[in-house]
């Protein structure tokens, strides 16, 4: 008996594409595209704008007025200390031209000092040499002196190589001195002025070269 095929069945197809609406929805998905993009660059935008808000603002022009003022801050800073450096050193200079200028002045005034107290000491010796040799002359003289209304020759100061103030003029003049005024002339004299008045007058009649006049 003879085999008989049997018919095969046909496949059975999905649902198939609708060009139609697959061209709205590729439309429809560029479309969104453009305004996801166009929505991003608007929120960027307005983020930035966040900092022109009044909290911010301030904020951001605080620390700038702060930057500033740092900034002027060391600027000063650096001119005083530049200042301070400049005027420490002019002040360092000025005081050791002063203290030059003042040990210069301090030599010249020692040495003028010490040239004039040289030339004083050489006046005094002189003015002494000359009074002493004044007064061994004067009582040399006064030593010939006999009567006691003859006049003396007075001695001189060794000091000023003047005559003695005070001095008597003849030896009964000295007799007759006391006191102060007798005092003063030995003191004058360099002589000592202790013991009685009968002392001293012996001193000075001793001194000025008499020998018996009274």
């Amino acid at each position: 008996m003879a085999s008989v095929n049997s018919p095969q069945s046909e496949p059975q197809l999905g649902p198939q594409p609708d060009m139609r609406l697959l061209t709205e929805g590729l439309e429809q998905a560029t479309s969104g595209l453009q305004q996801a993009t166009t929505g991003l660059q608007q929120a960027g935008t307005e983020l930035a704008n966040f900092a022109n808000l009044p909290p911010i603002a301030q904020t951001i022009a605080i620390i700038q007025q702060m930057q500033q003022i740092q900034q002027q801050m060391q600027q000063n800073h650096q001119q005083i200390q530049q200042q301070i450096q400049q005027q420490m050193q002019q002040n360092h200079q000025q005081i050791q031209q002063q203290i030059q200028q003042q040990m210069q002045q301090n030599h010249q005034q020692i040495q003028q000092q010490i040239q004039q107290q040289i030339q004083q000491l050489r006046t005094d010796i002189t003015t002494s040499q000359q009074a002493a040799e004044y007064n061994s002359i004067a009582r040399l003289q006064n030593s010939g002196i006999r009567r006691p209304d003859a006049p003396l020759t007075a001695l001189r100061e060794y000091t000023t190589n003047a005559d003695v103030e005070g001095f008597p003029a003849t030896p009964a003049q000295l007799s007759n001195m006391s006191g102060p005024a007798l005092d003063r002339v030995l003191t004058v004299l360099n002589l000592p002025t202790n013991g009685t008045s009968a002392d001293k007058k012996q001193r000075l009649r001793f001194y000025v070269g008499l020998a018996d006049a009274r």
